[in-house]
């Protein structure tokens, strides 16, 4: 019997470990620095995270934060970590940081393609009592990134407000390129020091304010964005004098508009601490005259093209629609059945097969659900499949995304950073042929 508990003992282990092995080598970020929440229970100083401790780097959900991503109250955990979501003034250890310039370094185990770098504070006056939610948070750094794969570790800089003091949660969100996720790390901050002078320089008034687009019920505007020392947290628009909506981004749609009316705008910019910027230019922009009944038809996209092509992809352009009130989104058809409906006149069709041809048309379809004759019939075709290089897989090397081996007489291809895992059990390779 005593054997007998001991084999058991050693399997348990050796299961284990291997389950932590896994997540180190096929893992892929955590904020380092400050450390993180999740960072501080791998530390063992965070404790009751459950599976979370030995998976820093595992907190990943959908991208497209705050509009997609984990639900308000799961933001922390990602969805998948429910114990990081408990949320209480006491519940987590906080880590000092000071007002101003502030550096964020992130450890990445596996390097993807990367879309930006987006970081959160709380409000002040949120409820550090309650579940973390959208409506608590504001965005205070956007770091666009080229697509590439960044280095094992990056450092970056971001603003913690002026106004800002005492116990506040800072979210940072990893959003990746070539996948539909992000990563999502938070920190408890308590803000304290930081420079005795008190914020008083505006931002920069917004320029450049024009209408982009327009319906029988909506308005589109754009501006040139402002600037500020301290960074730009929001801009404030007004319609006929009167507050009507802050936005994060130097665009906004108006909405509910009523038709063949005459409307005026004018915009200003908002820092962290409060400052408010001079009005921007006003403009007067007018809605379009809705039609008793909507029948007609927009026009048909012209100039169906490619104008890039892989073994697998064949990317598309067409020239814009026109309608008598404005064209709501494209129908794309490959080979007369339709793979896509978007707003856009770009698309890349993805996961195709090498030389093969292959019939595209677009249509346009408006908000009443009229549709266009169809665009001219495009045929093209993918290029030849690329020459795979017959490298062996190494168990002792380190593979990156994209890095292509043999194992077994059959090629694999690598998502992301990977060592020591077969290419025939692991979910960081993909098959190839």
């Amino acid at each position: 019997m005593k054997n007998w508990i001991k084999v058991v003992g050693f399997v348990v282990i050796v299961a284990l470990s291997m389950l932590v092995f896994q997540g180190q080598v096929s893992a892929h970020g955590y904020i380092s620095k400050p450390a993180s929440r999740v960072y501080l229970a791998n530390q063992g100083i965070n404790t009751n995270v459950g599976a979370a401790q030995w998976e820093p780097q595992s907190i990943e959900a959908p991208k497209g934060f705050p509009e997609k991503g984990p639900l308000d109250g799961q933001i922390a955990g990602g969805g998948k970590y429910s114990l990081l979501d408990e949320q209480t003034q006491n519940r987590w250890s906080k880590v000092d940081i000071e007002r101003g310039k502030t550096t964020i370094e992130w450890t990445l185990t596996a390097s993807h393609k990367t879309s930006s770098w987006d970081y959160y504070i709380t409000k002040n006056g949120w409820d550090p009592n309650k579940p973390l939610t959208r409506d608590q948070l504001q965005l205070i750094t956007k770091i666009p990134a080229d697509g590439t794969a960044p280095t094992r570790e990056i450092s970056q800089e971001i603003t913690i407000p002026a106004d800002h003091t005492g116990y506040h949660v800072i979210l940072g969100i990893w959003e990746i390129a070539d996948t539909s996720n992000a990563f999502y790390q938070v920190i408890d901050a308590n803000i304290i020091g930081g420079s005795s002078v008190l914020d008083t320089e505006a931002p920069t008034k917004p320029t450049q304010l024009v209408t982009t687009a327009q319906t029988f019920n909506t308005l589109s505007l754009n501006w040139q964005a402002s600037t500020d020392d301290q960074g730009v947290a929001s801009y404030e628009v007004y319609r006929d004098k009167k507050f009507i909506s802050e936005q994060s981004t130097p665009t906004f749609q108006d909405t509910h508009l009523a038709e063949n009316t005459t409307y005026t705008y004018t915009v200003r910019a908002k820092d962290f601490a409060g400052n408010r910027s001079e009005w921007s230019n006003s403009i007067q922009a007018k809605t379009a005259i809705k039609p008793a009944v909507d029948t007609e038809k927009p026009t048909a996209p012209k100039m169906l093209m490619t104008h890039a092509q892989t073994s697998n992809t064949i990317d598309l352009c067409w020239q814009a629609a026109s309608d008598n009130i404005s064209v709501a989104y494209y129908e794309i058809y490959r080979d007369g059945v339709k793979i896509k409906a978007q707003t856009g006149v770009m698309f890349q069709d993805i996961s195709l097969n090498n030389d093969t041809t292959y019939s595209y048309l677009v249509c346009a379809v408006d908000a009443s659900g009229n549709r266009s004759d169809a665009s001219n019939l495009l045929t093209t075709k993918t290029k030849s499949a690329e020459v795979i290089p017959t490298e062996t897989w190494s168990a002792t090397r380190i593979y990156v995304a994209g890095d292509k081996v043999t194992y077994n007489g059959k090629i694999y291809q690598a998502k992301w950073w990977v060592r020591g895992e077969r290419p025939d059990t692991s979910l960081v390779w993909v098959l190839v042929k």
